[in-house]
């Protein structure tokens, strides 16, 4: 009887190493991670889906993503989507073991019936992206391995589980040797101009009018990327509400902008930085160490763990300010620790650090408003402007960042707590403005819905409002 009640303890050791390895500090190689996914998703049938990006990394690795949803192959209306995008810098690899991690607990919990995460995974569209940067990730892999001393470790697994790799610098890059996060359009430059006019574009900056995908952005004379190309294009092409980036080097929550007019390190704050302050605090206030006022790693020094990109040091052509300017998605830079590639010895703790400030940034998808902007025949507006007015000390202040309208007329505005005029303006139809009072709850699982009908213009109100927008472009 002893005999077989160890034969099971061991057996049952042996399947929680094969099913949960992340969880025991292992750093896991590309095609592990593809395994781990597949492996959850047959778990979880019916709440994931995998899918590759269309283009592949330089050295033809996919850039691939899991989904997690209670209808995981379809935008639902009213049900916001959200992301993670892990190892942007090859050789930051904490946010892709967290990204495994994090769904391997989804896909658990949400059977083992979490009340919460079934809440959060029913209403909303969560996509994880584990690696953006394969390629630097193998190439900082190999470098540690060629650095270390003969006979220091028997193999590289080993040398990754307690040593990691120590060049801050190596595999950073693609494997063209670009940096992928100062890669994308830099489309702070062109908000900054229009911030001069009166009548200006505030939102969906247009890849096409502003740059060509051929030459490069304006502050590094180097090619778009594959990678680069292909995210920039999920970003524009589905209804992400927020997101984050995650990254290794220091330990703070950042937000836009994360460049200034002039490249210059001063505070830059966007039309809807109070918000990106509640957003970055609610990652820091949850993570375990995150808003200490004892920095770990360097003599930075971040008040409730949070900075402005552009005060701490500017960046041109960020994908954080990209989300921000080319789509309706709000997203923050999150680093993650001091150590960019730390031995996987130390993982599991990080994941304790992490694990509720991942969940809980999640959940701020539901802060704001929603709803559906349609037609008198009830059918949906597509590209409505969507403008938020705030009352701040008895006047309306104008947040001078719309969102637009989904194909299928849904919206999503996050918003923080307050009284606004939310505005909607489509041409050829008549705006209609609602006043209403924000209020979010913790864990909410919906935003409040707030929805319009827009009328049709008559044909006289039709032709003074093209007179008016040709005016408006001859003057500004």
């Amino acid at each position: 009887m002893v005999s077989i009640s160890l034969y099971v303890i061991l057996l049952s050791s042996l399947i929680v190493l094969s099913t949960g390895q992340e969880k025991n500090g292992k750093h896991h190689s590309t095609e592990e991670v593809f395994d781990i996914l597949d492996r959850i998703h047959d778990k979880c049938p019916d709440i994931t889906h995998i899918y590759d990006l269309p283009l592949k990394s330089i050295e033809k690795r996919p850039l691939r993503v899991i989904i997690f949803s209670d209808n995981p192959k379809h935008h639902e209306e009213l049900e916001p989507e959200f992301k993670y995008v892990g190892n942007m810098h090859g050789n930051e690899v904490v946010g892709r073991e967290l990204l495994l991690n994090l769904a391997e607990y989804l896909c658990d919990e949400y059977k083992n019936g979490n009340e919460q995460i079934q809440k959060l995974v029913d209403n909303t569209r969560i996509h994880l992206m584990p690696a953006m940067n394969p390629d630097g990730w193998e190439i900082a892999v190999k470098n540690a391995w060629n650095s270390t001393k003969p006979n220091q470790f028997k193999d590289i697994e080993t040398m990754l589980y307690e040593q990691g790799a120590l060049d801050w610098q190596v595999g950073r890059p693609n494997a063209n040797g670009v940096d992928l996060n100062r890669n994308f359009p830099n489309l702070d430059e062109f908000i900054y101009a229009y911030n001069h006019q009166a009548n200006h574009r505030n939102n969906h900056l247009d890849l096409e009018t502003f740059v060509s995908l051929t030459t490069g952005t304006d502050c590094h004379d180097q090619a778009y990327q594959p990678e680069t190309v292909t995210v920039a294009f999920w970003i524009m092409q589905n209804p992400f509400v927020l997101s984050a980036n995650l990254h290794n080097g220091d330990l703070v929550a950042n937000y836009p902008y994360d460049d200034s007019a002039n490249h210059l390190q001063m505070y830059s704050p966007s039309p809807d930085d109070s918000l990106f302050q509640q957003l970055a605090e609610s990652y820091s206030h949850t993570h375990l160490k995150m808003q200490s006022p004892k920095k770990p790693c360097s003599t930075d020094v971040f008040p409730e763990g949070i900075t402005n990109g552009a005060a701490w040091y500017p960046v041109c052509g960020g994908m954080q300010d990209f989300n921000y300017l080319a789509s309706n998605c709000f997203e923050l830079t999150l680093e993650l620790g001091c150590q960019k590639f730390p031995p996987g010895k130390n993982l599991p703790s990080l994941w304790d650090d992490n694990k509720d400030a991942l969940l809980n940034f999640m959940w701020q998808t539901h802060v704001g408003i929603k709803g559906y902007i349609v037609d008198e025949d009830e059918q949906p507006i597509h590209n409505a402007s969507i403008k938020a007015y705030q009352l701040v000390n008895d006047n309306w202040k104008y947040i001078d960042h719309d969102i637009t309208s989904n194909p299928k007329g849904d919206y999503y505005r996050l918003l923080t707590d307050g009284s606004y005029a939310i505005q909607v303006k489509k041409p050829g139809y008549e705006s209609q403005t609602k006043y209403i009072k924000v209020h979010n709850k913790e864990h909410q699982t919906n935003a409040q819905q707030v929805d319009f009908t827009l009328e049709l213009l008559s044909a006289e109100r039709q032709d003074l409002q093209r007179m008016l927008k040709h005016y408006m472009n001859d003057k500004y």
